[in-house]
């Protein structure tokens, strides 16, 4: 998401939390706790937020910290954005591993007070709310489509058909593609083949070795069939698209 303007962040390690009185907050305020728990008060009700979970308040909430002892270990972002953020107050077991390293990438932000560190970590916190996004929904999907997707996401460079990927869920074809398209919105391998495009994407805008070799490393095999399928979701070829970012 684009347009965020990062007015503090902090990394706090403490044996003791400090209380904050109630106010009205006009910027989001984003809390992850990475170890032990905090307490709210959020519009008058009391929030708890255990360990490994987030606390997304918006503009308008009236907030108030309890202050506790023993250790916690809990991350601060205030910030403004103009896209309305649509994710629930608490998000439980949320604080993934790829938000634990945008996080420790942030902390080392933390005392770099020049434009070009402050408008990347202003770029970490917009990936950071892109992850809760994505966590926000992927909980809404039922337990085969999450295991589809851990499934394609693992496994995506080996060759795999649709009947290989049922086998491995230990359920029939026609029940795997109507459960994942119904979750998703597309078939599995619709995802599979968009999903392996992102990463050739990402690959071509390295711009370090061969599309052969970018096909092997994607689950497509050969360079030709690359070539077609991401002309057909892209309308570029691969050497245009490379071309665009390595100018």
């Amino acid at each position: 998401m684009a347009n965020i303007q990062v007015h503090y962040y902090r990394f706090h390690k403490e044996k003791s939390v400090e209380a904050i009185p109630p106010s009205v907050i006009p910027y989001y305020d984003l809390t992850l706790v990475l170890e032990g728990a905090l307490e709210y008060r959020v519009n008058n009700r009391p929030v708890q937020v255990a360990e490994g979970s987030v606390l997304l308040m918006p503009p308008g909430t009236k907030r108030e910290r309890i202050g506790k002892t023993g250790h916690t270990t809990y991350v601060s972002y205030n910030f403004r954005t103009e896209e309305p953020l649509s994710l629930p107050l608490v998000l439980e077991d949320a604080v993934l591993e790829e938000i634990r390293m945008i996080v420790y990438a942030c902390n080392a932000l933390e005392h770099s007070y020049n434009e070009y560190a402050h408008a990347a970590l202003e770029d970490m916190t917009s990936s950071i709310l892109n992850v809760l996004r994505s966590y926000a929904t992927r909980r809404q999907y039922s337990p085969l489509t999450e295991k589809i997707l851990a499934y394609v996401h693992e496994k995506y460079r080996q060759p795999m058909t649709l009947k290989s990927i049922a086998g491995a869920m230990a359920y029939s074809v026609a029940h795997c593609d109507q459960v994942f398209k119904k979750d998703i919105g597309v078939s599995i391998v619709r995802y599979l083949i968009d999903y392996r495009i992102s990463k050739v994407k990402e690959f071509l805008i390295e711009n370090v070795i061969s599309l052969q070799e970018i096909a092997e490393r994607t689950g497509f095999g050969e360079g030709n069939y690359l070539s077609r399928q991401f002309r057909q979701r892209t309308g570029l070829s691969p050497l245009r698209f490379r071309k665009q970012f390595n100018r």
